[in-house]
């Protein structure tokens, strides 16, 4: 390029500055300075508008910068109101349940007095399958994808240094207490190239609207009036200092999603300007009120497992150690089923002491196994080389452990090109796998050993089982599995386990594709079960009274049939 095309580009550059604000928030000197480089290549073509520079301050006055140039003025959003319009819910007979996955997002149904209603979010979507990828990407043309578009548009860029935003539920684990809009919440460039300030809690809203409508759309063919049902939601086990926290924010949020969920429904395939979602999302903020009558309360992952598995007790009093793993969280809680004589329905007490989550599952294994892979092929991850071979494996990580799992063995091919294959008994002996199977168990140890030692000398004893029932996304991982298996001690006592089947009865009418996903689906079934028996707290010592539950407010309920 020779200096007279280069003054003009810069020429050029300068009137785009000052008449569209292409460049965003220039300042006059740097304006000027491009004025200087323009003249000392040549260019006699400056803008009018920048014909007289600005002098320069004297030394002793500190530089200040010029205020940015005024943004764009942000798009006229007309919200669709007609959730808070309503005082009511539209079909009082029905109750939905919301999976937020980490992972995979899921949902269920059920209508007063005996019906069960499926719903295929990912055939909501356009696609096929129960469940919804809880990821959203940005992509350079300013739109936000969401569920499985997110991941198909994000494919291929393993140089550009993006990211897709994926486990967004863990942005809730992650923090304690205030809000999810502070400047520590603000998604990077990486995840949000399109200049528009998004943050943590702005995107939360924005995916568990896209996640309502596909779950409303689902329910489309069961119900009338489908989009205003009650619903619940299933919640992590938080500890007692965040459970109210986090309970308010999911509520506030899922109430705020369904106001975003009909203002932008049936425009998410193809991705929506992430410039409307801000603004749609800022007008809601400002709402008098929200459609808080939909949201029924939250039910912690095992508690609605149980639901489940409890209600086929045969026994006169049993125990349940019911295990959730998803993909971010392994949840544990140990439940009590008692009945008076064969013929009366259970009653079910929950040990609250024993409601525990360990912070490890799923996504863990994700990255031993990507480790796994980079230490076999010696993959660097300093140079940019190995960086983009592991952002490329990132992307895939998931679906190359499901093959894994499922065959035994696993044959790749990495972005350079490098072909390998590894066993699954290989990759279960590594110290660090094996370390993790460890975790998971210390985890079991730990809820068990919370409970007072007296109910430890019940499970103990001659004749009782300890019945482990392990659903979730990567329940079928063989350390997740051996939850379920064998002695374990807990304070000196010896307990048997017993895995058992937790599917309700009335699954056996289900469609074979439901029954092959019923581990990723048991929190939103039993979440959304219809008849349940109702759930008090156990007492603290084995044989004592029973106290009103503690975590949950209202009314709440879990159990099977």
């Amino acid at each position: 390029m020779d200096k007279k095309t280069a003054a003009i580009l810069l020429a050029s550059l300068l009137e785009r500055i000052e008449r569209d604000h292409a460049v965003g928030a220039a300042s006059s000197h740097e304006r000027q300075a491009l004025r200087l480089a323009m003249q000392a290549l040549g260019g006699e073509d400056a803008p009018a508008a920048a014909a007289q520079p600005v002098p320069l301050p004297p030394a002793s006055v500190p530089v200040v910068a010029e205020a940015a140039s005024a943004p764009a003025e942000p798009p006229r959003i007309d919200l669709v109101l007609a959730s808070v319009q309503r005082e009511e819910t539209t079909a009082p007979d029905v109750l939905m349940c919301l999976d937020f996955g980490t992972a995979m997002s899921k949902a269920f149904a059920s209508v007063f007095p005996d019906r069960q209603l499926d719903l295929a979010l990912g055939v909501a979507a356009g696609r096929e399958g129960y469940a919804l990828p809880s990821s959203v990407f940005i992509a350079d043309d300013g739109k936000a994808y969401f569920g499985f578009e997110a991941i198909e548009m994000s494919q291929g860029l393993e140089g550009s240094g993006r990211e897709r935003l994926d486990s967004i539920k863990g942005w809730i684990s992650l923090q304690q207490e205030g809000s999810l809009d502070g400047e520590g919440n603000v998604l990077s460039k990486a995840m949000n190239p399109s200049g528009v300030k998004l943050t943590q809690s702005d995107l939360l809203r924005v995916y568990l609207a896209y996640f309502t409508d596909m779950a409303e759309h689902a329910l489309k063919p069961h119900v009338a009036e489908p989009r205003y049902v009650k619903r619940r939601y299933a919640r992590p086990c938080w500890p007692d200092s965040k459970a109210q926290w986090g309970n308010n924010l999911m509520r506030r949020m899922l109430a705020e999603a369904q106001v975003l969920a009909d203002t932008f429904s049936g425009r998410w395939t193809g991705g929506i300007r992430v410039a409307e979602l801000k603004a749609a999302v800022e007008q809601i903020k400002k709402l008098d009120k929200q459609p808080d009558y939909l949201i029924d309360e939250g039910v912690p992952e095992p508690v609605a497992v149980a639901a489940g598995a409890i209600a086929d007790s045969e026994n006169l009093r049993d125990a349940f150690m019911v295990v959730d793993v998803g993909a971010g969280t392994t949840d544990f809680g140990l439940f009590i089923s008692t009945r008076k004589s064969d013929a009366d329905e259970p009653r079910v007490f929950q040990n609250s002491m024993s409601i525990q989550g360990l912070m490890q599952a799923g996504d863990k294994v994700d990255g031993l196994l990507r480790g796994f892979i980079a230490q076999k092929e010696s993959i660097d991850p300093s140079d940019n080389s190995g960086k983009l071979i592991l952002a490329d494996l990132a992307r895939r990580i998931r679906s190359l452990k499901e093959v894994l799992f499922k065959t035994g063995e696993l044959e790749y091919t990495l972005s350079d090109d490098t072909v390998g294959k590894i066993r699954l008994d290989d990759f279960l002996a590594d110290q660090k796998v094996i370390r993790f199977g460890q975790a998971v168990e210390d985890g079991f140890k730990k809820a068990l050993g919370s409970v007072d030692e007296s109910w430890l000398r019940w499970l103990a004893m001659d004749g009782v089982r300890l019945h482990v029932v392990v659903t979730g996304g990567s329940s079928p991982l063989p350390m997740m599995q051996a939850l379920g298996k064998g002695l374990i001690e807990v304070k000196g006592h010896r307990i048997l386990r017993q895995a058992i089947d937790p599917k309700p009865y009335w699954m056996e009418d289900m469609p074979d594709e439901l029954l092959a996903v019923y581990p990723q689906l048991a929190v939103a079934i039993g979440g959304a079960a219809e008849v349940m028996p109702e759930t008090n707290d156990a007492p603290l010592v084995f044989g004592g009274g029973v106290r009103a539950s503690s975590y949950v407010s209202g009314n709440i309920h879990v159990g099977g049939k």
